[in-house]
């Protein structure tokens, strides 16, 4: 797994690159700069451009010096820009040498009037704690006309403007089209609306051991090459890849139940169970024959319920159940019978969110897996807030509930009742259709009941989803994309 760090992580890990090890902030700063040479030299032919490399007064500055610097070596000529009246003792140190060295680059003071073809953004970096004013939101504003007028943006490190920690925006923020971050991804690359602004993310070492970094996260991404179900073995039967219960649909809403128990299917569950209405009966063995259907009518049947719950490895529950009396009663029977993992989903979260207390008094493995409106039926936080602190937000309700959490947005957060988070960072906007969370339920599902570990069944249920919402995409594009498509490119 990949770590993703925090503006105050990452702040952490390079002081103690340089107090404890001694490897000194100049030498980072040269480091940062030649690996930022290295991607945009490899974008552009840089002799051909205008380049404009606007710096703010601090290290992220001194990185932009000394990248003027490195350019004027290899007969590129930048117009710097420096904003602010004091400057960071590494931006001194990095001015004093471009002076020495090229005595008639003249720094200006002053943003410019005319066009480039390249503006490179060192402004704030990760540092950047307080909205964007005065002459650095003048600055932003330049930067992102430019861009508008079709110039190449590249940020060092972060856009600036774009908290490194949440991925909000701090009043205005550079909208780049490659950002090179340095040492290790900032969470604020990852989450939206940061994850916009940064366009392609590129990750160069600058020589803060990985092993620091490593330390300090307690947040991830997946390898691509993690991505994957877990291995079949040559000698094995149906009983051995999980068998699933999924708790769903009510009258009308066979359609969830059937998306969610292909899903597990697909994802290699060996038996399929659904409990649902019996009016969903005929319509789910046709549309479904691999999957067993039980019913109830009207009321819940325990017995029956108990039966299914001796039999499965584990449950999803909620897509199309319905609030009604029947699914409340059917829900927190469940929770308390089950005995065996459960994801909770759809209208499940909606009747907890009227009782949330019924997951603490469980002692069943709980994976809930709100969208950002059901989170904020279930907190009672306003949606914008959510957006703004996802991860805190995920984190929060897991420990108070001891859940797992997979709060979905464009890049899901996944969070375990001990703090650690997993980010997913793949999928698309064609995924935004009904169904997409049924799909993704039964995807957890058949990962739990097939023994993984909780926390990397929620984190590579939804690595997978996406990689097959990729697929989708690619083979249908995002306008034409339906649920039923999302389970076709399980893979």
């Amino acid at each position: 797994m990949i770590p993703v760090l925090t503006a105050h992580q990452m702040a952490d890990a390079d002081r103690y690159t340089q107090e404890e090890l001694g490897l000194k902030q100049s030498v980072l700063m040269e480091r940062a700069a030649l690996a930022a040479y290295s991607v945009i030299d490899e974008r552009a032919e840089l002799k051909t451009l205008r380049v404009l490399i606007m710096c703010g007064p601090g290290n992220n500055g001194g990185d932009g010096i000394a990248l003027a610097r490195i350019m004027r070596e290899r007969d590129i000529y930048p117009e710097v820009v420096l904003l602010g009246d004091k400057v960071s003792d590494g931006e001194a140190e990095q001015i004093s040498l471009l002076q020495k060295i090229y005595p008639d680059v003249k720094l200006k003071k002053e943003i410019p009037t005319g066009s480039y073809d390249l503006v490179i953004d060192a402004v704030f970096g990760i540092s950047l704690s307080r909205p964007v004013e005065g002459i650095y939101a003048e600055a932003v504003d330049y930067i992102n006309g430019c861009h508008h007028m079709g110039a190449m943006v590249a940020a060092l490190d972060i856009p600036s403007g774009v908290d490194a920690t949440s991925g909000s925006i701090q009043g205005c923020a550079v909208m780049s089209d490659i950002t090179v971050s340095f040492g290790a991804f900032k969470a604020g690359h990852m989450l939206y609306p940061g994850a916009l602004y940064s366009g392609e993310v590129i990750l160069k070492d600058i020589g803060i051991p990985a092993k620091v970094m490593d330390e300090r996260a307690d947040i991830r991404i997946f390898h691509d090459s993690e991505i994957c179900f877990p291995p079949r073995s040559p000698y094995t039967n149906k009983g051995s890849y999980g068998k699933i219960l999924i708790i769903a649909g009510s009258k009308g809403m066979a359609g969830a139940a059937i998306l969610c128990a292909e899903a597990a299917l697909r994802s290699g569950s060996g038996m399929v169970r659904i409990y649902t209405d019996e009016s969903n009966r005929q319509i789910i063995q046709t549309a479904l024959p691999e999957a067993i259907v039980s019913t109830y009518d009207g009321n819940m049947d325990a017995v029956g319920l108990d039966e299914a719950f001796a039999w499965c490895d584990a449950v999803a529950i909620g897509p199309g159940l319905s609030r009604s009396d029947s699914a409340k009663e059917i829900l927190r029977y469940t929770i308390e019978h089950a005995g065996v993992p459960i994801v909770i989903d759809a209208d499940a979260l909606n009747i907890i969110a009227s009782d949330a207390d019924m997951l603490a008094d469980s002692s069943a493995d709980i994976i809930i897996t709100p969208h950002v409106g059901e989170m904020s039926r279930l907190t009672g936080v306003a949606t914008e807030e959510i957006v703004r602190h996802l991860i805190s937000t995920a984190r929060d309700f897991s420990k108070s509930y001891g859940v797992i959490t997979v709060l979905k947005d464009a890049h899901t957060v996944i969070s375990s009742a001990r703090g650690d988070v997993m980010i997913n960072i793949n999928g698309n906007n064609g995924m935004a259709t009904a169904g997409s969370g049924d799909v993704l339920t039964g995807i957890i599902a058949s990962l739990k009941g097939r023994g993984t570990d909780s926390f990397i069944a929620a984190s590579l249920g939804c690595a997978l989803h996406g990689r097959a919402g990729d697929a989708a995409k690619r083979a249908l594009g995002a306008d034409h994309m339906i649920a039923g498509d999302i389970v076709k490119y399980i893979h």
